[in-house]
């Protein structure tokens, strides 16, 4: 009744099942080791985020980071702070945990501006963390040029 052309066509039918309740008896994958670790925002991933931020046009609209600033500012250190805040290069203290970042800029003496205050925060960003550009958030004015 079925002829060649309905044991043909069940063929691939039975294969596919045979597949699926093969698939269901294989071991389970093994989950990804500690996630949570590769993710975490550490203080040397905060300062790549910071370096690579410096390196945007939105960052060098500010005028902060022109010339070699941001190629001497990658070979300091970073400082451990308290409450689990870091330090690095007299102008950037961030804290991982937040993931939040705070940037001071004093100009030279007799700069009309004397300190510019800005803060920002990391965010993943395709498997890996990014500092977002800093917004300004107070300026304190002094008379000069």
């Amino acid at each position: 009744m079925w002829g060649m052309f309905g044991r043909t066509s069940l063929l691939p039918v039975l294969f596919a099942g045979a597949l699926v309740g093969l698939a269901g008896c294989a071991p389970e994958d093994e989950p990804p080791p500690a996630a949570t670790q590769q993710e975490q925002l550490t203080p040397e991933r905060a300062k790549a985020a910071l370096l690579a931020m410096m390196r945007t046009k939105p960052a060098m609209d500010l005028g902060w980071f022109e010339g070699n600033v941001v190629g001497d500012m990658s070979k300091m250190e970073i400082e451990k702070q308290e409450d689990g805040w870091y330090a690095w290069t007299g102008a950037f203290t961030f804290q991982p945990a937040k993931a939040l970042y705070h940037f001071v800029v004093r100009p030279a003496p007799g700069a009309r501006g004397c300190m510019f205050e800005y803060n920002g925060t990391f965010i993943r960003k395709d498997g890996h963390w990014v500092a977002t550009p800093p917004t300004l958030v107070s300026t304190a004015l002094q008379a000069g040029n």
